[in-house]
């Protein structure tokens, strides 16, 4: 039962290449439905998804895990921030777009933690 639990090395790859590829799609779509958006904020918004999107992946590649997840713990405080604070939610995009690239954002952290700390089989020859 112990080894139904745990990933093989290559199961763990396609899973995270799996939901990178699935998730960065959805993403776009999220993003195609802002058409209302200031240059400003939307360049503003580029860039801190673009950096989530690049700590999720080096999640996976980097021999520094620590510094990854306290970089990653940052772009989520930064998200939850823009989620919870008016002030710093960008103009012209429409409060239901916004809830719905939080929760694009926030499943897609929570798959690749799973994914990231699923224990990895060692031997795969072990079944």
């Amino acid at each position: 039962m112990k080894g139904i639990l745990r990933s093989t090395a290559g199961g763990k790859v396609g899973a995270i290449d799996g939901l990178n590829l699935f998730f960065g799609a959805l993403l776009g779509a999220n993003l195609g439905s802002i058409g209302h958006m200031g240059l400003f904020d939307y360049g503003q918004l580029i860039v801190l998804l673009a950096g989530t999107v690049m700590v999720l992946r080096m999640l996976s590649t980097s021999e520094r895990r620590t510094y990854m997840l306290i970089t990653l713990g940052f772009y989520v405080a930064i998200i939850a921030a823009i989620l919870l604070v008016p002030a710093l939610q960008p103009k012209g995009m429409p409060i239901g777009d916004l809830h719905r690239l939080v929760v694009t954002l926030g499943i897609w952290v929570l798959f690749v933690l799973a994914a990231e700390l699923t224990p990895v089989r060692r031997d795969e020859a072990a079944g």
